[in-house]
């Protein structure tokens, strides 16, 4: 089933007072820094969006220690629910896009341990940049970095080429936690995730029991579905089925395009009779109806209508 991430959200918010008490006793003050980054997120591969997710949090390294993190696909790490798994225990692989990380070390302000981040060896990350001690860029305890991407084109994650990011504890040990909000794909016109959306609609109205079909027979009962899928671009498709006095009636249409917009089909059917069309094209939009009458069967029928 498709995944996706409900009600994304980044807030940074800096705020204070800027006061000037003058010699007379008089004030003035103003709000500096007024910040408040609060941007409106949604589910999607797209600009203002993001659909993936993961958290390590507490990751504990002993002074002088380092660690080395794949952020394509976690290779290797187990947060609680599988190597390589997010906290549902759904695979990460792979993670193409970061639209926001934050990093934070846990250690309290007085504690000697600094966190190290820099692009892992070889394959390393370049969007993080380097912080280390020797550049004067190190996180002490309580220190935090936030970086955020939130446009189409986020900070890219490139398999086998930039996707690492290493962790060192320096001075003492450290213990730190790592956020991601990211998205399975980079390009939207190649995805096939939830961010490309479909509608379906379908309904039945009958009256009465006996009904027929052409070429088969069953007991006298009859029954109606409707299923739908949708590609990467499809927008909608509807089917509907209408039986009335003594009769029913199948139609089945289907259209079939990486870029189809949508497909319809309609049946009506009386005089205790019933037909069965089926039809099917590779363009844009497709439709078909059938009106029968006229023909008997054995008081029984199944009728399906799938749009694809």
């Amino acid at each position: 089933m498709a995944r996706n991430l409900n009600s994304p959200k980044i807030t940074v918010r800096l705020s204070g007072t800027l006061k000037n008490t003058l010699d007379d006793g008089s004030s003035t003050s103003i709000s500096h820094p007024a910040l408040n980054y609060a941007p409106s997120l949604s589910n999607g591969i797209n600009d203002n969006q993001a659909n993936r997710a993961w958290q390590s949090v507490s990751r504990s390294l002993g002074s002088g220690a380092s660690e080395t993190l794949d952020l394509f696909d976690m290779d290797g790490i187990d947060i609680g629910a599988g190597v390589g798994l997010d906290g549902l225990g759904q695979s990460v692989s792979p993670f193409e896009e970061i639209v926001a990380i934050a990093i934070v070390n846990n250690n309290a302000v007085t504690d000697a341990g600094q966190l190290e981040i820099e692009p892992g060896a070889g394959v390393g990350w370049t969007p993080i940049g380097i912080h280390t001690v020797a550049l004067g860029g190190a996180f002490r305890g309580q220190g935090m970095m936030i970086k955020t991407q939130i446009a189409k084109a986020a900070f890219d994650v490139n398999d086998g080429v930039s996707h690492t990011i290493k962790f060192t504890a320096n001075g003492g040990t450290v213990d730190y936690s790592l956020y991601l909000m990211a998205r399975h794909d980079d390009d939207e016109s190649s995805s096939s995730s939830s961010s490309s959306s479909s509608s379906s609609s379908f309904s039945v109205s009958s009256s009465s029991s006996s009904s027929s079909s052409s070429g088969s027979s069953s007991p006298s009962s009859s029954s109606w579905s409707s299923q739908s899928s949708s590609g990467s671009s499809s927008s909608s498709s509807s089917s509907s089925v209408t039986s009335s006095s003594s009769s029913s009636s199948v139609t089945s249409s289907s259209s079939s395009s990486s870029t189809s917009s949508s497909s319809s089909s309609s049946v009506t059917s009386s005089s205790s009779s019933s037909s069965v069309t089926s039809s099917s094209s590779s363009s844009s939009s497709s439709s078909s109806s059938v009106t029968s009458s006229s023909s008997s069967s054995p008081s029984s029928s199944t009728w399906s209508t799938a749009s694809v």
